[in-house]
């Protein structure tokens, strides 16, 4: 066996202690995950991870999380808010209550969103699960009649701005995304995540995600989308967009908690694995999974 090791050249193991994950399901919710909130903080500790943001799509976790983040030591514990239906849409004031109580991420609408609704024929769902409401969503556009930004979006912006927070663009769609960032860059926040950019929505090119890094945001690409379901994305797929742009222009996230992925900290771990064993660096690993995460976070 030594002399094996002494022929053998093995690739390094991937580094993720001290990382933070910003895109984590937990329970409750109104749709399956593997663990709870405190599953979640436990596992995230036990696998070195420095934090985690949790997200959800039927209510704010910032109530949630700053429990947790007292229970749980040795790991930060976030929360945010998903500007669905199911908390009153683009809501300013729910925006405003939440960057006041500590949310770390305002998302856009995910699954209420009209692109999402263009893509999987409703809101309120997918096409393999649903909440079960029975109030129809309203699919939801960030823009009015005439193309432009409604006035609640640009509020919505004009409060997280000051407060320090990560705005997510969710499941908006490739068009709503540009005019977002085009008004962000125009206004000097520099805090805008665009969300897991294989999805579809917003399904964007890497020229698209070039664009949208010029124009002041970061890319959130998420381990999760390499799992059959979704499957939007490929390992080629990432590799193009960090060899094109380059890893200061991304943040590594999980996107898991849903019973048919692995728990968060190991699709990190087998995500960062593959793109090193494809020749991205520990250091620019380092950028996407602790660096940028920590600078969105104001920590």
């Amino acid at each position: 066996m030594e002399r094996y090791r002494e022929k053998t050249n093995f690739m390094s193991l991937v580094d993720l202690s001290g990382a933070i994950d910003l895109h984590i399901h937990s329970n409750p919710s109104l749709f399956n995950r593997v663990g709870s909130d405190m599953d979640m903080a436990a596992h995230a500790r036990d696998n070195q991870l420095a934090g985690i943001l949790l997200k959800n799509h039927f209510e704010s976790t910032v109530g949630r999380a700053a429990l947790v983040d007292e229970a749980v030591e040795g790991t930060r514990v976030f929360g945010g808010l998903v500007l669905n239906n199911f908390t009153g849409g683009l809501n300013p004031g729910a925006v405003e209550t939440a960057v006041k109580l500590g949310a770390k991420q305002i998302w856009m609408p995910t699954m209420d969103a009209l692109a999402h609704a263009a893509v999987f024929g409703k809101t309120g769902g997918y096409g393999y699960q649903d909440s079960g409401s029975k109030i129809p969503p309203t699919a939801i556009t960030i823009l009015d009649g005439s193309g432009h930004l409604t006035d609640a979006v640009k509020t919505i912006v004009d409060i997280v701005k000051p407060a320090g927070a990560i705005l997510g663009t969710a499941h908006l769609g490739r068009d709503e995304i540009f005019k977002l960032a085009t008004y962000c860059k125009d206004n000097g926040f520099n805090r805008l995540l665009v969300t897991h950019p294989y999805f579809n929505p917003p399904g964007l090119s890497v020229k698209d995600q070039s664009a949208l890094y010029n124009l002041g945001a970061t890319i959130e690409l998420c381990g999760g989308n390499l799992y059959p379901i979704p499957g939007t994305a490929t390992l080629a797929n990432y590799l193009e967009s960090i060899h094109t742009i380059g890893a200061p222009a991304f943040v590594i996230s999980s996107d898991s908690g849903q019973p048919r992925k692995s728990m968060p900290a190991e699709v990190l771990r087998i995500f960062t694995q593959c793109l090193m064993e494809k020749g991205i660096g520990q250091d620019e690993i380092d950028i996407m999974t602790k660096t940028n995460p920590r600078r969105l976070l104001n920590i």
